[in-house]
């Protein structure tokens, strides 16, 4: 699409910033709002690099444009304050069975649509960065047809999970991937799915710990009292916590735990019901939302991280998964189930145990296999934290991006860039 644009960066020379819009359904509303906070980090890493970056956003509840972290976060609003509800907290696809919220989705896409058409005639920006392509991408590609924008579109799952369930959706979504300059996906399961869609080669850039992470601790020693499990996350269908529950009585048939529940979400409440049901009451501990610096405690403190995500009643599941790289980076062994882009960052035998999903006696097998051998708990969180130290590095991901967006100008990237994280003007 860029071929035509006398906006973009084609003519100019390669070290100069970028003017990039990153276009999405949610980002934080204030400077400690917990949203996204990996989406936020990857701004602020490239605004870092001395690119010109803005985000363009929907309201929520009436919000106005701010600033976050020094960056310009645009706000369109699409509905009186009272019903700007459509995004946050839970996130749209979880949304959509309420009439209500189906209702909003129209009026949201066409105010997408005129605000980001405004804003790119306004601002003539170098890439429009989409990420959850559908809806997002037709704010993005239907403007950029008129004024050659060039757009990088992302996917990371959800937008791919609502496509299997209604085939209109695919068909609008594998038109904007097909219509987007270049694509990136979160994991190589995302990167298959977008092939699936569209025929179209994503590049696969994923994300990093978003915690402060701390020097290695080493695996705690094992005593009489309980072992402690986490899992940590929002507390919605995929995440596959009923399954984790059941597992817990084959458990503990052979050893006391406790497992430490962090998050919030629609399914809490049934969740805290069936962990009563289970006579669960002392065993489970439902923490809601912590701190980032009481979750990094939580993972340096916990015998093992076990994540038992699902695909769900909407064929979704997890994208990738960045508490699995945040207890990697903390050293802890895993246990996962082998679904979706998990199996990324989770290599079986290796840097965690893959189970299969839905299965509380793979689930309570594994969990007791590391719990009862130090040896493994201890390799296991070794070779996790080397692979993730590797894989999920912020440098490198930054780098990446910023190689995507001149691939997609259709220029060679600055010399100035380079994998030792220095950027264009500054240090990232």
């Amino acid at each position: 699409m860029n071929e035509e644009n006398p906006l973009t960066m084609k003519d100019k020379p390669a070290n100069q910033p970028l003017k990039i819009c990153l276009v999405g359904s949610t980002y934080p509303r204030h400077e400690k709002d917990p949203e996204v906070p990996w989406l936020r980090k990857s701004v602020n890493l490239i605004a870092a690099r001395g690119h010109d970056v803005t985000v363009a956003v929907p309201s929520f509840k009436g919000l106005h444009s701010h600033t976050i972290d020094g960056v310009r976060v645009l706000r369109f609003r699409y509905a009186p304050a009272r019903f700007e509800f459509l995004t946050h907290d839970q996130g749209a696809p979880n949304k959509l069975h309420n009439p209500l919220y189906n209702l909003l989705a129209l009026p949201y896409i066409l105010m997408g649509i005129i605000h980001l058409a405004i804003w790119m005639a306004r601002e003539r920006f170098d890439i429009i960065h989409v990420h959850w392509p559908f809806p997002h991408g037709l704010f993005a590609v239907i403007p950029a047809r008129f004024m050659g924008a060039t757009v990088v579109s992302t996917c990371h799952g959800a937008e791919l999970a609502l496509g299997r369930k209604k085939p209109w959706i695919r068909k609008v979504l594998g038109w904007l991937l097909k219509k987007s300059d270049v694509c990136s996906c979160n994991s190589s399961h995302t990167a298959a799915e977008i092939k699936a869609v569209s025929g179209r080669d994503a590049t696969v850039i994923p994300y990093g710990a978003t915690i402060a992470i701390e020097p290695a601790l080493p695996q705690p020693t094992a005593t009489d009292g309980p072992a402690t499990i986490l899992f940590s996350g929002r507390l919605i269908q995929r995440k596959g916590i009923p399954y984790l529950l059941r597992a817990l009585p084959l458990v503990q048939k052979e050893r006391p735990v406790r497992l430490l529940i962090t998050g919030n979400g629609d399914r809490r409440a049934e969740w805290e019901a069936l962990a009563k049901e289970l006579r669960l009451e002392d065993t489970v501990e439902f923490l809601g939302f912590v701190s980032n610096e009481r979750l990094g405690e939580l993972y340096r403190n916990c015998d093992l991280y076990v994540h038992p995500a699902i695909f769900d009643d909407k064929g979704d599941t997890e994208g990738l998964g960045v508490v699995l790289i945040e207890a990697l980076m903390n050293e802890r062994p895993v246990v996962a189930s082998a679904v979706g882009g998990i199996v990324d960052v989770i290599k079986h035998e290796e840097t965690g145990l893959l189970v299969p999903e839905k299965n509380p006696e793979a689930l309570a097998k594994a969990i007791l296999r590391v719990l009862g051998d130090s040896a493994l708990a201890q390799r296991l969180g070794h070779a996790g934290r080397q692979y993730a130290e590797w894989m999920f590095d912020w440098t490198r991901i930054t780098d990446e991006t910023e190689a995507l967006y001149f691939r997609a100008l259709g220029i060679s990237a600055p010399t100035q860039m380079s994998t030792g994280g220095q950027s264009m003007a500054k240090a990232a």
